[in-house]
């Protein structure tokens, strides 16, 4: 089925728990799958609610409410759908770690790709919103993750991404490093000297799937 963003939106500003999880259901019973449902559904949704919050046509309450909901539907559907589909199944693909930069409380997305790591048998530890580097890098030395995910929503935030980068290189040489958020949709955001064979921008869920099916290539 195709759901459409409008009124998966129209749910979330009305904070209508129920609705969205309804959606979603049926989202799941049409056989989609968790990045489809978190792609296009969830992903564009939001999206638009920054929109509108941004261009003054909804409030910060009207925001933080969607929010909210949305994150009502996440959990439930880790719940109730993901973690019943996994159970009993092997994570062995390695150990991901996952947080937003300090000052960013934006943490939905992040999550979304912490869950489809845990679906696709990885370890996760999620670490959340606002997480200053040092927090980080004390996490990951006792932790030891293959993977370091790293999100940023607004320029601001994005800027403190280039020293987060250098900071987990110099620590961690071996680990590979994600790079997503709305900052890098941003055309006067970019990220210079990266290095590729360690670090991968991920703009949107292709990338990530890309990201995937690379890393799967490497491994036979």
């Amino acid at each position: 089925m195709e759901l459409s963003t409008a009124k998966f939106t129209e749910a979330l500003l009305n904070g209508d728990q129920d609705a969205c999880w309804s959606m979603v259901q049926e989202c799941v019973n049409a056989g989609q799958t968790t990045e489809q449902i978190y792609y296009h559904v969830m992903t564009p949704a939001m999206v638009e609610i920054g929109r509108l919050w941004q261009e003054n046509e909804i409030s910060v309450a009207d925001e933080h409410l969607a929010t909210t909901t949305c994150d009502f539907t996440m959990s439930r559907y880790k719940h109730e759908v993901l973690l019943p589909r996994i159970q009993g199944q092997p994570q062995d693909q390695g150990r991901a770690l996952f947080f937003c930069v300090e000052q960013e409380e934006h943490d939905l997305g992040i999550r979304m790709i912490a869950q489809i790591f845990e679906e696709k048998g990885y370890l996760v530890r999620m670490m959340g919103a606002n997480l200053p580097v040092e927090y980080a890098l004390s996490m990951a030395v006792n932790w030891e993750p293959d993977v370091m995910g790293v999100s940023a929503s607004m320029i601001k935030q994005g800027e403190k991404v280039p020293s987060y980068i250098q900071r987990l290189m110099e620590r961690f040489p071996s680990v590979e490093l994600l790079i997503g958020g709305r900052f890098l949709t941003y055309p006067e955001q970019s990220l210079q000297n990266v290095p590729e064979e360690r670090v991968t921008l991920i703009k949107d869920g292709n990338g990530l799937t890309s990201w995937f099916a690379g890393r799967n290539r490497k491994e036979e």
